[in-house]
């Protein structure tokens, strides 16, 4: 990610090789960033070689024999892969677990197709290349990660369900050009009640206060670059050099909060111009180019961006910059979302309270049962593990939309080819008994990671007592949803 000169090649098509690796392989990224770093500073050296602009790494617990396939793949492509042996102690952000679920504005989205085709993201992930399959924001549900809105002209009547789409589902919103100013103006009174809202999700104000939200495309001037980066450490902010460039086209090419208004203080302005000619005159700033936060600065909100210019694409270096903070965003953003976005599962007992259970969480933990464990050296599953699958069994089939992902794991006795041959074994005993309880085979996924991920220290050589080996010999049952089947309305039974 940090090679020089930046290309589509070498610092976009990663983002596609990422996307794979988390749409077809469920691996867990860590993305790793220094959080005391200047601009383009170093996160982390190895080998003589200096990492810069948030590096992608994939543990060893990960790399199948598909996973290697997919490196090669993407090598051909120019992606700049290194394979470390070295135990090092990186400085890791988050990590990335699941693939972003793009849409693309009914009306204007092919603005934004050339950034995808740039890195070598299928347009199923962003609803298919007719544009019959994209949505407009009335159209959104709890399975649409992100909706990307470049240069359009949003009305309050057609895209107020943003407001709701947002905090309810934790949506992300995208704008670009005046589609960002003319959004952050737009009011009326609610759906369910006559109180006024306004989708002024970046700057503050009262709803419908003629001070509230951004000063009109028309009424500003153009920014003068150059323009200056911020948060260098933040995770959107990672790219190398400034996105200039990629702003200076379209109709709005920054965006000023209001003369008595301001940024909220959550919002994150990354891209700014120090030099702005309408200020102080009609704003105060900042004059933001990048700017993206949660909505309303409420965290249990969505993230929203904002990026000037009528499109960012291009070839140069500038470019490359400014569509790197797009997907930066985009990932972290189905993170935040991963993270926020509670299902609800309905107790049958009635003096129980419902529960709260996340995309990722393990369903032994929601069913409150005990650890599934195995015996040393054995793949059969124990009598008195039964009764415990046979529950999970009970919740799939009343949940069609539940999905699962099997990952089984072994203490670190024996070397490492037999633990990974173990563990899968241990996966398709499971699966073989769910399905044989009636779960159908295609609402189960899974495989084995040896000793790859133990719970303690007890590694190779290390003395541990049978207790402590015993938690490692366990298997883990990850939430999915089946987003065919669940539109986020219902509750599910526990």
């Amino acid at each position: 990610m940090g090679e020089r000169p930046q290309s589509h090649q070498n610092a976009l098509k990663p983002y596609g090789l990422l996307y794979e690796l988390l749409q077809n392989h469920d691996v867990d990224v860590k993305w790793i960033i220094n959080p005391n770093k200047e601009k383009d500073g170093i996160d982390f050296s190895c080998r003589e070689k200096d990492y810069r602009s948030g590096a992608f790494l994939v543990p060893v617990s990960y790399v199948t024999v598909g996973v290697r396939e997919t490196f090669e793949a993407w090598e051909l492509k120019g992606v700049v892969i290194q394979k470390m042996q070295e135990d090092l102690v990186l400085p890791v952000f988050t990590s990335l677990t699941i693939p972003p679920r793009w849409t693309l504005d009914k009306e204007n989205g092919y603005i934004a197709v050339p950034f995808f085709q740039a890195a070598g993201i299928p347009s199923s992930a962003y609803g298919g290349a007719r544009v019959s399959n994209w949505k407009t924001p009335a159209e959104l549900g709890v399975c649409d990660d992100i909706f990307v809105l470049p240069h359009a002209d949003p009305k309050f009547e057609t895209h107020k369900n943003l407001y709701y789409w947002n905090q309810k589902y934790k949506g992300a919103i995208w704008a670009g050009c005046h589609a960002a100013s003319i959004l952050e103006n737009l009011s009326g009174t609610a759906e369910e009640s006559e109180e006024l809202i306004q989708l002024n999700f970046l700057s503050a104000g009262f709803p419908g206060a003629r001070s509230a939200g951004l000063v009109p495309f028309r009424d500003h001037r153009h920014g003068t670059p150059p323009y200056k980066n911020a948060f260098p450490s933040d995770p959107v902010a990672q790219y190398l050099g400034s996105p200039d460039k990629a702003h200076l086209n379209g109709s709005e090419r920054i965006f000023f909060p209001k003369r008595i208004n301001k940024w909220r203080s959550g919002a994150k302005v990354l891209v700014f111009d120090p030099d702005a000619p309408d200020i102080p005159d009609i704003s105060n700033g900042e004059a933001a180019v990048s700017i993206y936060g949660h909505g309303f600065d409420n965290t249990e909100n969505g993230l929203v961006m904002y990026q000037a210019g009528h499109s960012i694409y291009g070839e140069t270096e500038e470019h490359v910059a400014a569509m790197r903070a797009f997907f930066n965003w985009s990932f972290y953003a189905t993170e935040i979302k991963r993270k926020e976005n509670l299902v609800s599962f309905k107790s049958r007992d009635s003096n129980k309270r419902n529960v709260g259970a996340k995309i990722g969480d393990d369903l032994t933990e929601i069913l409150n049962l005990h650890p599934i464990h195995f015996d040393l050296d054995e793949s059969i599953i124990r009598d008195k593990v039964k009764p415990q699958l046979t529950e999970i069994a009970e919740f799939m089939l009343k949940n069609p939309a539940i999905l699962l992902d099997i990952r089984s794991h072994t203490d670190s006795r024996a070397n490492d080819v037999y633990n990974q041959q173990l563990s899968d074994d241990r996966v398709e005993a499971t699966r073989d008994f769910l399905i044989e309880k009636d779960v159908e085979e295609h609402r189960i996924s899974g495989r084995g990671y040896g000793e790859t991920e133990l719970v303690n220290n007890c590694k190779n050589g290390i003395p541990c007592s049978e207790k402590q080996h015993e938690v490692n010999r366990r298997s883990e049952f990850i939430l999915s949803i089946d987003c065919r089947i669940y539109n986020g309305e219902e509750d599910l039974q526990l």
